[in-house]
């Protein structure tokens, strides 16, 4: 019996670790009055695994899927920063993302300053055919 109590909550941790690791392509998360979140959607025709988010040389997050798969075309993927917790969301933070391949080749995309503020969301799409044209464009 206590091994079965063990293999269901094994079960239901793996779950609820893959469900919140899923990729955003229904409802996107929002922000709110603690939080800002920025949305990037694949459009290019490059494949790559996860997306690396840094800032003044220090990473401070990604974006993948829980089981390493490849983000699709059209997938969209979202990174969510909370006040005080992540950095403060005042001023303005210089962000530069990176493209990470399943051999973890790591394919530099620019840097893009942008202005923190709580309830705050910023869109930006991958866009290129070849990892030489891999680029990112801000969307709204």
């Amino acid at each position: 019996m206590k091994k079965k109590a063990t293999l269901l909550s094994m079960f239901v941790l793996v779950f609820v670790f893959l469900s919140a690791c899923t990729n955003n392509t229904g409802a996107l998360i929002k922000p709110n009055e603690n939080s800002m979140v920025i949305h990037i959607k694949n459009n290019a025709n490059i494949d790559f695994n996860s997306i690396e988010i840094s800032t003044g040389g220090e990473i401070t997050g990604g974006i993948s899927y829980a089981d390493g798969s490849e983000i699709r075309k059209g997938d969209t993927l979202s990174k969510k920063y909370i006040d005080q917790e992540d950095f403060n969301l005042e001023g303005k933070k210089t962000f530069k993302f990176t493209l990470i391949n399943e051999m973890e080749q790591k394919i530099p995309l620019k840097e893009i300053t942008l202005e923190l503020a709580t309830n705050k969301e910023y869109f930006f799409e991958i866009i290129g055919d070849s990892i030489n044209e891999a680029g990112l464009k801000r969307i709204n």
